[in-house]
């Protein structure tokens, strides 16, 4: 008959004067060593499942935080890109009434509207993060992209406008507009009996009567293209502007620019005199536009909006 191996076990503590032992039979020890081990094992493994779960939690309540953050910026957003589209608007009632004031060509309002429409776009990025969250941040994205429509349409009617505002500046400049010279209108444009041959003939200019030394005025911006003298203008002056206009100045006393220099609006050019035929002292003045003489009483103290391309 076969001895049953047993297992002997002994404990002993510090200090202790006896030891303590047991034994119990192998089958029972494995079994209590088996018991032991899944009880290990399932201790280590409910550790590892519990700190995993905290991090889990952890990384979840950080992406709540984050959500609620992100939230508070999808509103702080919308409410700059609701102030950006107000203040637009107030540059559109700008531009509006700029170019009602310069009797420019109004925007009609549905092309401005057309210029910034389109289908509304809906992301489903963040619809796992819940309905309200997902509409508020399409509803941002959708103003962005409307406002971004609405900066390029209005960029391109500002960039005309300061165009025609620049055009209308530089017409103004180059086009004859203001009195050459003071004094008294003694002859005007247009058929007359000419004072020294008392024969019908074409005037084609203003005659502005003043005495000898009065001041002469550039009426436009130019260059002076000629200066000298002849038997019926005497000393006189020819300047070219922008636009085809030409500008004659004669009978002057003293001349005081060259041929090529860049003539300012207003600049004094001349004094005024009695060379040549003339009766008196006075200006002779001309403007011609594309070499074809106009009216220059026409072209007297307009203003900036009163001329027109034509």
């Amino acid at each position: 008959m076969a001895v049953k191996k047993r297992w002997h076990i002994a404990l002993s503590g510090t200090g202790a004067q006896k030891t303590k032992s047991f034994s119990m039979s192998q089958k029972n020890g494995v079994f209590l060593l088996s018991v032991l081990a899944v009880i290990l094992c399932l201790s280590v493994f409910s550790a590892i499942y519990i700190g995993y779960n905290q991090v889990r939690i952890a990384r979840a309540n950080q992406v709540l935080a984050e959500n609620d953050k992100l939230q508070e910026q999808i509103v702080t957003l919308s409410s700059q890109v609701d102030s950006i589209l107000v203040k637009m608007k107030q540059m559109e009632n700008w531009e509006d009434k700029v170019r009602d004031d310069k009797n420019f060509k109004q925007i009609n309002k549905e092309i401005r509207e057309m210029g910034i429409g389109g289908m509304p776009v809906y992301d489903s990025t963040f619809v796992l993060l819940g309905k309200e969250f997902s509409d508020d941040y399409n509803e941002l994205q959708n103003n962005i992209l409307m406002l971004d429509a609405k900066l390029n349409f209005n960029y391109d009617s500002h960039k005309t406008l300061v165009d025609q505002l620049n055009l209308q500046e530089l017409l103004y400049r180059n086009t004859p507009s203001i009195y050459p010279t003071y004094g008294r209108i003694s002859d005007p444009y247009g058929w007359r009996n000419h004072p020294i041959t008392k024969k019908r003939s074409f005037h084609r200019g203003l005659d502005i009567s003043n005495k000898t030394g009065t001041a002469i005025y550039a009426t436009a911006d130019g260059t002076v293209t000629k200066t000298g003298r002849t038997k019926l203008l005497g000393r006189y002056i020819r300047i070219s502007h922008k636009f085809g206009y030409t500008t004659k100045f004669g009978h002057l006393n003293k001349i005081l620019v060259k041929k090529g220099d860049i003539i300012k609006r207003g600049e004094i050019i001349a004094k005024m005199g009695n060379t040549g035929r003339s009766t008196g002292s006075h200006l002779h003045y001309e403007v011609l536009r594309y070499n074809k003489t106009r009216n220059p009483y026409e072209y007297l103290n307009k203003n900036k909006d009163d001329i027109v391309m034509n």
